[in-house]
């Protein structure tokens, strides 16, 4: 029954006692006037719930426009936080630079241009594998990174600065969108360094990965770990927004 329908009736109840009664002094013009106002009103209450369909359609689409917004916010604000931490840890790459250069010294790579070998590298003191392997991915150089950092963590699997290679080798990874590769370079820092200043970054890069990988429920779990490990930090504000969007696509 279509809402006209249901209309007309309700109306003919109420209006049948007084109809017979009316009826009974009433011309047929007067009860042709009462039924054409009766039909408009009908008229009027149909155009007012058509004009309701396109309304809800335009309220559904915009609901899934703020639903796309809300993600692409999240990835933009994630891409920031990422690019502030390489700036902090770039500062303290040019600060190691000008020591060398002050102590007469070089790094490798800079004076033709060209990226060390792999001996290149082996034959560098810790501090200068380290340094040089993050400029290259600071510069975009994402494979000679990979390699330099590698090289370190094999030569220096205990060095200074293990915990930050292991990091910053699963970052290069997961930009070339190696997730397999990139999540055990995360879960490495998580293992072997477990009171890494990077460990909750590194945690909530797990999540990301497995997410990545389509491994939903485990990504929630970990991003559910996150929250309650790090309260207060950008690792678990990310860990709650990337957690939202996984809602609203229901994963």
């Amino acid at each position: 029954m279509n809402i006209r329908s249901a209309i007309v009736i309700v109306m003919s109840a109420l209006l049948l006692p007084g109809a017979v009664a009316f009826g009974r002094t009433a011309s047929n013009k007067d009860l042709e006037e009462r039924a054409n106002e009766l039909d408009a009103r009908l008229s009027t209450v149909e155009r007012a719930n058509q004009s309701l369909v396109p309304m809800q359609q335009k309220i559904e689409a915009a609901r899934s426009e703020l639903r796309t917004l809300k993600g692409q916010i999240e990835e933009a604000r994630h891409d920031l936080e990422t690019l502030r931490q390489q700036q902090r840890d770039l500062y303290a790459d040019l600060d190691r630079r000008l020591l060398l250069i002050e102590h007469g010294a070089t790094p490798a790579g800079t004076a033709t241009g060209e990226p060390p070998s792999e001996a290149d590298i082996r034959n560098q003191d810790e501090a200068t594998v380290y340094g040089d392997s993050f400029a290259a991915l600071k510069a975009g150089r994402y494979e000679e990174a990979i390699r330099g950092f590698q090289v370190y963590l094999t030569k220096y699997p205990d060095g200074p600065r293990a915990d930050n290679a292991s990091y910053w080798l699963g970052e290069a990874q997961y930009v070339q969108k190696d997730y397999e590769a990139a999540l055990k370079s995360f879960q490495t820092v998580l293992d072997r360094f477990p009171d890494s200043r990077k460990g909750g970054d590194a945690l909530l890069k797990v999540g990301f990965c497995q997410y990545e990988l389509k491994a939903f429920r485990n990504a929630r779990e970990t991003l559910e770990r996150v929250e309650r490990a790090y309260p207060g930090t950008d690792a678990a504000r990310l860990a709650a927004e990337r957690l939202a969007r996984m809602d609203v696509e229901r994963r």
